[in-house]
This record gives structure tokens, C-alpha cells and sequence, in this order.
């Protein structure tokens, strides 16, 4: 039997694809989001549908999990993950460059949020996860943009369960500190040249990020963890 439907973004890599794989072992129908996606030879093709899409296009985005929700009913999860970090200090960040971080961290958010939102509200049941950043709540003298639309993603995340909370909806902010993944390639360094500018952390992996996520969702209903702070013990941030 199949699980009701799960919307990923940001799917391709990193703890997009760590979370694909997470719920596929729960047995969930998916559809995996990304701009360059493409099909992941481990998971079921049977009830996995793939979509390239930009987060910051809310039509292709609302296409995309449309086109899923037909095959497998309406989303019972959409997990906000898409994102990106432009590390450099704000003198050298041009207007594109900024205003693209914002689209895709922030604006990215509403857009998954706007498709699901009406439904989950008018049946009384759903769950929304944002994953956020430390950066929400911790301030950087770099990654000005990343910082700031981080900082949105959890004022919007607490804004919205308040609003749909009475209305069963569950919307949980995940902030993340250091996570393995390939965002350092977006900001044209080495992971280890990143971990240095970082002073040295521990990170925690992918995978373990998505089973704390996956934990989230598998709490009853009725119940709602609002914000989680995760980070590895060995780090500063």
C-alpha cells in the first residue's frame, strides 16, 4: 500500500535527496522537485513522480505537485528545502546575485506553501516542514542575503502556524547548523576551504538531518514540534 503523497524541493542532491530516501522507506508516493532533476535509481518508480522546476516559478511549482497529486492524491507533507548560500561579504554580492538567494530561499517557501496551503486548511490536516538555517536566528558579518531570507523563513514559519494551527495544520522550522552537503560548490570553493572559513566544525550528514525531519512527521498529528535548533556538538555556531 502506498503512503499518502510527500512534496520534496531542492530533491536533486544533499538532504533533498537524503529526505527522498527517507520517506521512501516509509512507503510514501513522492515528488521530487529541482531545477536539474532527474530519476534516482534506488527508489520506487511506481510512486515516485520527478519534476524540474524552480522554486521561484510558482506556476511550474504548482504544476508540478498538481500533476502528482492527480496520480497520488492530495500532499499530506511538502518539505520546503530548496536553497542556496552566496558566502561572500555584502560589498562584493551584485543586486542579481542577491536577489536570486532571496527568490529561491524565501520566496521559494511561499510558493510551496501557497500550492498545499488551501487544501490542507479546507480538510483540517497536513504538514508543512521548512528547512531553515541556525542563520534564522544568528546573525553573520557574510551571507548577508542567506542570513536575512533565513531569518524570513521562520518569521513566515511562525507566522503561518498560527494561522492554520487551529486549523490542524502542522507547520514545523527545522535550522540546521553545519550539514554535508555540496552547497559550498554554488560559492565556487572546496568543502574543505568552506570547513576552514567555518573554523573547522563537525558536520552533521545529510542523512542524518532527514531522520530528524522524518521524526517530525511521524509524531501524531495532534502533535507539532514549531522550531528545532539541530547542530553537531563539536561547533561554535
Amino acid at each position: 500500500m502506498t503512503g499518502p503523497l510527500v512534496a520534496i524541493t531542492g530533491a536533486s542532491s544533499g538532504i533533498g535527496l537524503a529526505l527522498a530516501r527517507a520517506f521512501a522507506k516509509e512507503g510514501h508516493a513522492l515528488v521530487l522537485i529541482a531545477r536539474h532533476m532527474a530519476p534516482v535509481a534506488d527508489l520506487p518508480a511506481e510512486r515516485t513522480v520527478y519534476a524540474e522546476a524552480d522554486v521561484a516559478d510558482y506556476a511550474a511549482l504548482e504544476q508540478a505537485i498538481r500533476g502528482a497529486e492527480a496520480r497520488f492524491g492530495q500532499t499530506a507533507c511538502l518539505v520546503n528545502n530548496a536553497g542556496m548560500a552566496d558566502a561572500r561579504g555584502f560589498k562584493e554580492v551584485d543586486p542579481a546575485s542577491y536577489a536570486h538567494e532571496i527568490d529561491v530561499n524565501l520566496k521559494g517557501v511561499f510558493n510551496g506553501t501557497k500550492v498545499v496551503i488551501g487544501d490542507m486548511s479546507a480538510r483540517k490536516s497536513g504538514t508543512i516542514i521548512n528547512v531553515s538555517s541556525v542563520s534564522d536566528r544568528k546573525v553573520s558579518p557574510v551571507a548577508l542575503g542567506y542570513t536575512a531570507s533565513k531569518y524570513g523563513v521562520r518569521a513566515f514559519s511562525e507566522s503561518l502556524r498560527e494561522a492554520e494551527g487551529m486549523n490542524g495544520v502542522r507547520v514545523v522550522n527545522i535550522a540546521p547548523a553545519y550539514v554535508r552537503t555540496n552547497i559550498h560548490a554554488g560559492m565556487g570553493i572546496s568543502f574543505d576551504k568552506y570547513r576552514e572559513i567555518l573554523g573547522n566544525p563537525d558536520f552533521l550528514s545529510a542523512e542524518e538531518l532527514a531522520e530528524i525531519v522524518l521524526y517530525c512527521w511521524k509524531l501524531p498529528p495532534t502533535i507539532c514540534i514549531r522550531d528545532i535548533v539541530v547542530a553537531p556538538t563539536r561547533s561554535t555556531f
